[in-house]
């Protein structure tokens, strides 16, 4: 692997790690002048929004993982007697996350509908 190519895979995981470019130009070792030329650079930009894709479903498959202990951690919380604000925290967060959940599931149903009524006027099917 050529020097650049390696420089340019560090300031990838810089740019994942950091909060600024100026931090993440400092962390990598190159200039924040550098950096920010190869982030118009087509494909360093294309290697770098999969970097963070992947980074964030790698984040989303953690998450996925841990919503049966969630779940089960709401749960004991809506049977607290002693903490009336803990209960209230834990109803309101499931209450939310029905919400989330009707709100996709409606999103997702009309969408549907909104494409087959699209291709039926088209004649066509999907």
């Amino acid at each position: 692997m050529r020097r650049s190519e390696a420089s340019r895979e560090q300031a990838i995981l810089a740019l994942l790690s950091e909060k600024t470019t100026a931090a993440a130009a400092k962390r990598c070792g190159v200039n924040e002048r550098t950096l920010r030329r190869w982030l118009a650079d087509e494909q360093f930009r294309a290697e770098f929004d999969a970097a963070r894709q992947s980074s964030f479903m790698a984040g989303m498959t953690r998450i996925q993982s841990l919503t049966g202990k969630a779940v089960d951690a709401l749960e004991e919380l809506l049977a607290a007697k002693k903490h009336p604000a803990v209960r209230l925290g834990a109803a309101r967060t499931v209450a939310e996350i029905a919400m989330h959940q009707h709100d996709a599931e409606t999103i997702l149903r009309k969408l549907e509908q909104l494409e087959s009524s699209y291709f039926e006027r088209r004649g066509r099917t999907r």
